[in-house]
């Protein structure tokens, strides 16, 4: 790479690209290390300067070497993808086939660059093929670092790699601090051997501190000897942790947290994770494992009782070793919910305090965050109504349906949805009763229709929405001169007055002045609901007409009224569908059969009724989704029917 490259970099982009792997030396030789076992190496010598002497750094591992080609593809390219290039799994060198492939830990490349800890620049040679190359490192002015291939050789024996620093850095870390460093997390598998100045890294290593060794019992089938190694500090990742199976001095599948039969012990988000390393061995498995060492066979009785065993034995030493991180996040919980919690009964109080410890002690692994928010809703729950019927519905959901009930709490409030569903379902339900009466010419109670109509302004027309449609007591006393009557209109608002063929109903909507006083009547709705089989002729036709001009004599409609008069029935003469208007077009009157008023608040309600035919307040009022969704027929000809549909 040459300095004059036309991309040019601060001179502090590698301490930002690698962090602490070229700052902290127990990271960058856990790299190191690292690298040599997705080489797949079985060998790894370290020399490691003591204080105060001029040693240099080196490592040396006999893995796959790499070519030339791969040395420069891998080395020149920053965030090299290895997972892309080289996939998930190192495969063994032809000599140590009958071995299995290793899960590699390299990622992104960025472990290369652990070398410069150890010195400002530094020495690669590889070789494999039957040819070694060298080549030379630096940080680099205005590139991250610079390469120079410095030698090459022919006729070299094996495969391996030796890095070795170049004017050498200062080392606080001592040779024994090395040493367990690397032992407690490369000692899973012994295949693979790590010397630190030409002594090998043992268990005995490790600190007793960080070290602990259990004899597990199996009866009827043996002893299993469990070592459990602390790392102390959680690492970034579980690379180098979980539980790791040894049988005769070999390792059995892939060290990791999900066990041969998928069952994982630790979420491996958690610290424990990335803390912990668990080392089984258990010999007297021999004729469980499979022939390739991939794994047990899942069926055997010894497997499966060593397994259980184990597990078992690791969770109890998880769960001593969270204790304190559980009594922190049961504290902080009920701290922080402690005003909602002060309002329960003490028997709801009990039972949430017992769901908080239950939880907890469970599921050690679920974050504070998660658990505070589970307890959050179970306090909710306790001072709620319903109580735990909310629970029961969602346990009764399909996914989808808990996927759409997210959706839907993410665009509304639960308030806010519930007002505009208890309004869709009582306009549904309106509409149901609306149809199903209208569908009986033998109903004699006419009166029963007309408070329903009264809900019903909004199928007319959006402009009749207002809840300022009301009848005044203005318009009450002329309701009742007109029709000579003072018991049969209600006092209620807005009023009817019974007919001999049916009933009629004003609803006024007041003007005002400019003084925003009342002055008179703005807009005027007349329905006129005949009875059913009463069919809707000229005669029916003119008598809101009529209504109309009384109310125009008695002052309360001046020729600043909008006036429309619906005549509502079963039927109406062909000859008299369409709208007629009066008084310059100020008074419209339309005839209108039940069937179209029904048609056009389904209409109104965007075809609803069909889509949310399921919907339980339906079936909780005992209706038949068939027998609602059955329109009532017209009793007219189709040109009435058109007629009527062309002028609503």
């Amino acid at each position: 790479m040459a300095e004059d490259a036309g991309l040019l970099f601060d001179n502090r982009f590698m301490e930002r690209h690698a962090g602490s792997i070229i700052v902290d030396p127990a990271v960058a030789i856990v790299e190191l290390v690292a690298n040599a076992w997705d080489a797949w190496a079985t060998q790894v010598n370290i020399v490691w300067p003591d204080r105060g002497t001029d040693t240099a750094f080196a490592i040396e591992d006999n893995g796959k070497g790499m070519t030339e080609v791969q040395f420069q593809t891998r080395w020149k390219t920053l965030d090299y993808n290895r997972l892309r290039d080289e996939g998930t799994e190192s495969v063994p060198p032809s000599d140590l086939s009958d071995l299995q492939p290793r899960t590699a830990y390299g990622r992104n490349g960025k472990g290369r660059h652990a070398a410069f800890r150890f010195g400002e620049a530094y020495r690669v040679r590889t070789w494999r093929d039957g040819t070694s190359v060298t080549f030379e490192v630096r940080r680099g002015v205005t590139q991250p670092f610079t390469v120079e291939r410095i030698t090459v050789e022919s006729q070299v024996d094996g495969h391996g790699t030796e890095i070795s620093a170049l004017n050498p850095r200062s080392m606080l870390m001592t040779p024994d601090e090395a040493r367990e460093v690397v032992g407690t997390r490369f000692l899973a598998d012994p295949n693979f051997t790590v010397t630190v100045n030409g002594t090998k890294v043992t268990f005995d290593d490790i600190p007793e501190a960080h070290r602990r060794e259990v004899d597990v019992d199996v009866p009827g089938y043996g002893t299993a000897h469990l070592i459990v190694i602390d790392t102390q500090k959680a690492d970034k990742t579980t690379r180098q942790h979980g539980i790791a199976w040894r049988v005769n001095n070999r390792i059995v599948g892939t060290p990791g947290w999900v066990g041969f039969d998928q069952e994982r012990l630790v979420d491996g988000r958690s610290s424990e994770a990335k803390r912990f390393i668990f080392i089984v061995r258990a010999d007297f498995l021999a004729e469980d494992v499979l022939t390739d060492w991939s794994g047990f066979w899942p069926n055997r009785e010894a497997w499966s009782a060593t397994r259980a065993a184990v597990h078992a034995k690791i969770r109890e030493h998880l769960s001593a070793f969270s204790a304190d991180r559980r009594r922190e996040t049961k504290e902080t919980v009920r701290e922080n919910l402690g005003r909602t919690v002060a309002q329960l009964t003490p028997m709801s109080r009990d039972r949430w305090n017992e769901f908080v410890d239950q939880v907890v002690d469970t599921c050690p692994s679920m974050n504070l965050d998660t658990v505070e928010q589970v307890a959050g809703v179970l306090a909710n729950l306790e001072l709620s109504t319903s109580k735990y019927e909310l629970i029961a519905k969602l346990h009764e959901m399909h996914p989808g349906d808990l996927d759409e009930l997210y959706a839907l709490l993410v665009d509304w409030t639960v308030r806010t949805a519930k007002l505009a569903l208890d309004e869709i379902a009582q306009r549904l339900k309106l509409i149901e009763e609306l149809d199903q009466k209208l569908r009986d010419e033998t109903m004699e109670e006419v009166g029963d229709l007309q408070p329903l109509f009264d809900r019903s302004l909004w199928v007319f027309g959006p402009e009749f929405e207002s809840l300022e449609f009301t009848s005044n007591r203005g318009m009450t006393e002329v309701i009742h001169k007109i029709f000579g009557r003072t018991n049969q209109g209600s006092r209620l608002r807005p009023d009817f007055v019974m007919l001999p063929d049916g009933s009629v109903g004003f609803y006024s909507r007041d003007s005002h002045d400019l003084g925003h006083e009342v002055d008179g009547v703005s807009r005027l709705v007349i329905a006129e609901i005949k009875k059913p089989g009463v069919p809707i002729g000229s005669k029916e036709k003119q008598q809101p007409w009529q209504y109309v001009r009384e109310l125009m004599n008695k002052g309360l409609v001046t020729d600043a009224t909008i006036v429309t008069c619906y005549v509502l029935g079963s039927r109406v003469d062909p000859t008299e569908v369409g709208d007629e208007t009066k008084n310059n077009g100020r008074v419209t009157i339309r005839a209108m059969t039940y069937s179209n008023f029904v048609k056009r608040a389904e209409k109104r309600m965007l075809g609803l009724r069909n889509k949310l035919r399921d919907a339980p307040f339906l079936k909780e009022q005992g209706i038949d989704p068939e027998t609602y969704m059955q329109p009532q027929q017209p009793q007219q000809g189709d040109l009435g029917l058109d007629g009527a549909v062309r002028a609503g």
